[in-house]
């Protein structure tokens, strides 16, 4: 006979499948509603229930499931509360089901899933932060960021963020800190409750080890320790933490230690000057200082760039990401110096500019016109790169806006491309949009 979870909002049956996990504080049974559609439930251990957690989970659901502002992330929120009819205090909810798809960062590093491109890794990366930034818009703190809260899709690099039950109001008091290689120092040194700004560091953290597959704080030191205790991991963690690829102190440099070669040469050939700008900035300065931590909107900017910005190596064919910086630009599989004919160039001033490959499907966005804010109209399209109908080596810029622009060709006549219409990208020409000039540089 059948076993079955009753819903309590809705008073529907959910029969019992297959158990799919367990972990510290209960069981992930597989189920299926009266329809057969299947969900996940997660039945809480007799020495985990409490009043608290309960009546959070029942905010959450009462809440509702934040909405995602792009269509790859998906939270697995809470749907409903369940009961047990052999368990009269015991309780669970019901949650959408994670598809097989869908894989950790350890399943990769181990070699039991696909390794995404850098163009997939720079998507995953993006979606990451603007899902934590969604939560906090919400009014919300994830406080619990680790490795098995992130999943995603490594061939077209949509994500689900899990273990949402532990998802508080920002700055209410919670009893789970998180696991210490994530947690912020002030949190791990009882200065700060789990809070939105400390989120941002423990992201921080994710995508380090997304992109170099290692902590930022294992290095040299790491060596010496023989014991993981508690006491250690606050000392490496916290109070005495150094970045591996420190500029300034190489005491726990990851160079020369065979186990840390692969974030070596990942740190080395797959991260652009960018991106090691500001995990430098985060893990040196932003370790004590939450002002130079990178915010989640900053680090959403980076990673659509490098996104949009991908190219294949001509002699390996290598997806590489470019940051508008590298020069040269080389592969960083092969190391072959990787060629591109032209860049649309805008400069915001101080020094400033944002630079994007011309390469058809390219797309020129509000938030590279705007780059003082970044907000949901951040990502408006509103121009796309076309190759040229007649010249298969030419691209052009389609309009895809409500206002004409201004182009200036090199030899100075100016055309008005109206809404729609689209003008050859050729070197030094000038669209001006919205009022922002757009150059085209190279040749």
């Amino acid at each position: 006979m059948a076993d079955f979870f009753k819903g309590i909002s809705s008073g529907q049956k959910y029969e019992m499948l297959r158990k799919l996990g367990a972990g510290g504080q209960g069981t992930v049974i597989q189920v299926k509603n009266k329809d057969g559609k299947q969900y996940a439930a997660k039945w809480y251990k007799p020495s985990t229930v409490n009043t608290d957690q309960r009546d959070r989970i029942t905010k959450l659901i009462s809440r509702g499931c934040p909405i995602a502002p792009d269509k790859g992330i998906k939270f697995i929120w809470p749907i409903e509360m369940i009961s047990h009819d052999q368990s009269k205090n015991g309780f669970g909810y019901v949650m959408p089901l994670i598809e097989e798809r869908f894989v950790t960062l350890h399943k990769v590093v181990i070699g039991n899933a696909q390794q995404p491109n850098l163009q997939i890794l720079s998507r995953i990366s993006y979606l990451l932060a603007l899902a934590l930034d969604t939560i906090h818009a919400s009014g919300l703190a994830y406080c619990d960021i680790n490795m098995g809260n992130l999943m995603f899709d490594p061939e077209n690099g949509d994500i689900i963020i899990c273990d949402n039950d532990n998802v508080v109001t920002n700055t209410e008091l919670v009893p789970v800190k998180g696991v210490w290689e994530f947690m912020a120092p002030e949190v791990a040194l009882n200065k700060s409750n789990p809070n939105a700004q400390t989120d941002t560091y423990s992201a921080a953290i994710m995508l380090f080890y997304m992109w170099m597959w290692e902590h930022p704080m294992e290095g040299k030191k790491t060596l010496n320790i023989y014991s993981w205790d508690i006491p250690a991991k606050k000392k490496l963690y916290a109070s005495e933490p150094v970045f591996i690829f420190d500029p300034n102190d190489t005491s726990n440099n990851a160079e020369g230690i065979e186990d840390l070669q692969t974030c070596v040469k990942r740190w080395e050939r797959m991260c652009s000057p960018k991106l090691k700008e500001l995990f430098t900035v985060v893990f040196t300065k932003g370790v004590n200082d939450p002002s130079y931590r990178t915010q989640l909107r900053d680090w959403q900017r980076v990673f659509l760039e490098l996104n949009a910005n991908t190219v294949n190596c001509p002699k390996c064919n290598s997806i590489n990401t470019w940051d508008g910086k590298q020069s040269p630009f080389t592969c960083f599989n092969c190391n072959n110096e990787i060629p591109f004919q032209l860049f649309l160039t805008i400069d915001h001033g101080f020094n400033n500019k944002t630079n994007i490959l011309v390469l058809p499907n390219v797309t020129l966005r509000q938030h590279h016109l705007e780059i003082a804010n970044f907000d949901s109209n951040s990502t408006k399209e509103l121009g796309t790169i076309e190759q040229h109908p007649n010249d298969k080596k030419a691209s052009i810029l389609r309009n895809n806006t409500d206002k004409a622009w201004k182009y200036k060709a090199p030899d100075s006549s100016e055309y008005s491309v109206e809404p729609g219409q689209a003008r050859a990208l050729l070197p030094n020409c000038e669209i001006v949009v919205g009022g922002v000039s757009v150059k085209v540089e190279g040749k």
